[in-house]
């Protein structure tokens, strides 16, 4: 065997180890995400335009954006997800958005009870408890 073969291994191990768990991590990131903009209710399409990722810090203003779709937003993030170890931020800074996660409408044919028709739970909350329990469980750990 020749000499230093096994540090050769180990690298190789290493370096498919760290692509591997980039991998993961980018894809969760990516349902999360995911999740969040398709989640926001849509009236124009201003709400899940303003989803915004970034990198290293989140981003303070707002795009002028419409997207009722959500797919310049998702692509977006998926362009921009870092790798493992570092933060990437979901940022949605319009006015309006945290009354459309934690309700506060006045009552209307797209409102009951002050939240909207469209996302009564929010769409921040209930997509990370939902990506929590997710990986809870792929660790297996139970709640």
């Amino acid at each position: 065997m020749a000499r230093g073969s096994f540090s050769a291994d180990m690298k190789r191990f290493a370096d498919l180890t760290t692509a591997n768990i980039d991998k993961q991590v980018r894809g969760v990131t990516l349902a999360l995400f995911k999740s969040i903009i398709v989640g926001t209710p849509v009236d124009t399409g201003r709400a899940r335009g303003n989803w915004q990722t970034s990198i290293g810090q989140p981003i303070t203003g707002t795009v002028t954006r419409l997207d009722p779709s959500g797919s310049a937003a998702i692509g977006e993030a998926q362009a921009t997800i870092g790798p493992a170890g570092g933060i990437t931020w979901l940022s949605n800074n319009l006015p309006y958005i945290g009354v459309l996660e934690y309700g506060g409408y006045p009552e209307g044919p797209n409102t009951i009870g002050g939240f909207s028709k469209q996302a009564p739970a929010g769409m921040v909350r209930i997509n990370v408890a939902r990506i929590e329990s997710l990986m809870k469980k792929a660790g297996g750990q139970r709640k």
